[in-house]
């Protein structure tokens, strides 16, 4: 299997996905968080794979959703605390 010179539009900018799970993880503690996102990043991985995105792009993907959700999660945090 060859890798593809397909590109998705990125996750980390799909605002609604991005809010979406992090409302859900900050609902979340400890391994019930941890579970939620494994599935979460493992779907999002088949979807990925199944659209014909290379896999190292997918994980790559995924990584700098991650990254967008733990930063809305802290950018919310910080608005709370300011209030």
């Amino acid at each position: 299997m060859c890798d593809s010179n397909i590109s998705a539009f990125p996750l980390h900018r799909r605002r609604k996905l991005v809010e979406g799970i992090a409302r859900v993880l900050e609902s979340k503690n400890g391994e019930d968080a941890n579970a939620f996102w494994r599935s979460t990043a493992k779907t999002i991985l088949v979807q990925l794979s199944e659209s014909g995105i290379a896999p190292g792009l997918a994980e790559r993907e995924v990584g700098t959703l991650l990254h967008a959700v733990l930063g809305d999660i802290a950018t919310r945090s910080t608005a709370k605390l300011a209030r």
